[in-house]
């Protein structure tokens, strides 16, 4: 029989981009996560629902972690007036204390300060929504100016199904410059001109004319724009697939990349650092 560490992990996996808009050293981000762990800010979901942090833990160095594990939790605050005496069929009042939480879902993360990503499992019980929204809310409230831009990575099916649509009638995205990233000469020439142009965030709207298809060859305009996306924003596209099919609109919040990660267990977290800075450093 195998024992717990020779048993193989086996998941499919998202990647998230959490990229300073200035300051993109490695100390800027263990800077920002050390902040949000001590100031663990309460982020509102919808409703009642809320998400925070449960635990961490740092692996290598505190001051210079290889990486950062969160563990988050999702939970409805009770309101003590929302209960309901259906035998009295009265609204009655329940003296709660406001730590106690119900319906509590857990997740964890990894984050790799040298790559700037984190991943998550895609099984895991808090969703990527959840998570998007819970860094995006939470830098805000505990940095004074919006520093950090928090994006998924997009997976390249989206990229291919626009490019090689039949007919493009729109396309529209809205981007950031990139992090140090490995990247294309085309691609790093417009991210250097959205650089130059001392923006932080990109807006793009092309429409195709009367009878006419826009085009996402490569190496040219909106071929580079979805590279860039991939990234480091979203993007949107009015298509038809082929002659004969239907008009869509395909984007990014419905194409997260993948990524399918195999490992024992006591080894999960070297794949997964291997994997991130093999590909983003």
């Amino acid at each position: 029989m195998k024992t717990k560490n020779e048993r193989k992990i086996r998941g499919s996996w998202f990647t998230v981009n959490i990229k300073a808009l200035t300051q993109q050293t490695t100390e800027n981000y263990v800077r920002v996560f050390k902040r949000l762990i001590d100031e663990d800010p309460l982020v509102p979901l919808q409703g009642n629902r809320h998400i925070s942090i449960d635990k961490f833990d740092y692996v290598g160095d505190r001051d210079n972690p290889r990486m950062i594990i969160l563990h988050l939790c999702a939970y409805d605050i009770m309101d003590p007036d929302a209960f309901y005496d259906i035998k009295r069929k009265e609204q009655v009042m329940v003296n709660i204390s406001p730590d106690i939480v119900s319906n509590k879902k857990d997740g964890v993360l990894y984050f790799v300060p040298k790559a700037h990503r984190l991943m998550m499992l895609k099984s895991s019980k808090i969703s990527l929504n959840q998570v998007v929204k819970y860094f995006t809310v939470g830098f805000k409230m505990i940095e004074e100016d919006d520093e950090f831009d928090v994006t998924v990575e997009v997976s390249s099916e989206l990229i291919e199904t626009i490019k090689n649509s039949y007919w493009l009638y729109s396309f529209e995205a809205e981007l950031s410059y990139s992090n140090a990233d490995p990247t294309s000469k085309f691609v790093k020439f417009y991210d250097n001109e959205f650089k130059d142009a001392g923006s932080e965030k990109v807006n793009i709207k092309l429409k195709s004319g009367k009878g006419r298809t826009l085009k996402a060859k490569d190496g040219g305009l909106i071929d580079s724009i979805l590279q860039l996306v991939k990234s480091n924003g979203s993007a949107k596209a009015r298509i038809k697939k082929t002659q004969e099919s239907a008009q869509q609109t395909v984007e990014t919040k419905d194409y997260p990349e993948i990524v399918h990660l195999d490992g024992k267990q006591d080894n999960l977290l070297k794949v997964i650092s291997k994997y991130l800075t093999d590909k983003f450093s």
